[in-house]
């Protein structure tokens, strides 16, 4: 991936991923999906804000780009709510959520009320955790024109 559109299309086709698992009674792998399509459009924003068009790639010695690999570091988590501060859109997204019904649902379903994040890269290794209800209304409410997914890409 050398862009932050590819990142972006890639966030795209894990929740399309979700969306089989889940239709499949795959509900545990469908959450884990559907919450690396957030990290992956976080990750696409934090390349727009400072201009990086290869997070992911190395150069054919097996270096990143220079300063790439700083930023790389800073980047590294699987936390959301770490990387929804990194892009910038913290308060931005706070602020949306009184405004916009979907990404206060969308929250419900992947923080607690103290703003700690639900959704981990750990959750891969659930097994029968996660409800079918939970997991259709997140994948539903960042498919959604409204939802989180396009809501990041945005803004």
């Amino acid at each position: 991936m050398k862009n932050p559109a590819e990142i972006k299309a890639l966030a795209y086709e894990r929740l399309e991923e979700a969306k089989i698992l889940c239709e499949a009674g795959k509900y545990d792998g469908a959450f884990y999906l559907a919450g690396y399509s957030i990290e992956l459009m976080l990750k696409a924003k934090v390349c727009e804000q400072v201009g990086i068009d290869n997070l992911f790639d190395f150069d054919e010695k097996g270096k990143a780009a220079y300063g790439v690999s700083e930023i790389r570091k800073a980047v590294r988590t699987h936390d959301i709510s770490v990387l929804l501060m990194l892009s910038g859109l913290k308060v931005k997204f706070d602020e949306a959520k009184s405004d916009n019904k979907k990404l206060l649902k969308a929250n419900g379903l992947l923080f607690e009320n103290s703003g700690k994040c639900l959704w981990n890269e750990q959750v891969r290794y659930q097994v029968n955790l996660q409800k079918q209800d939970n997991v259709q209304n997140l994948i539903d409410l960042l498919i959604d024109d409204e939802g989180v997914l396009k809501w990041i890409e945005t803004n």
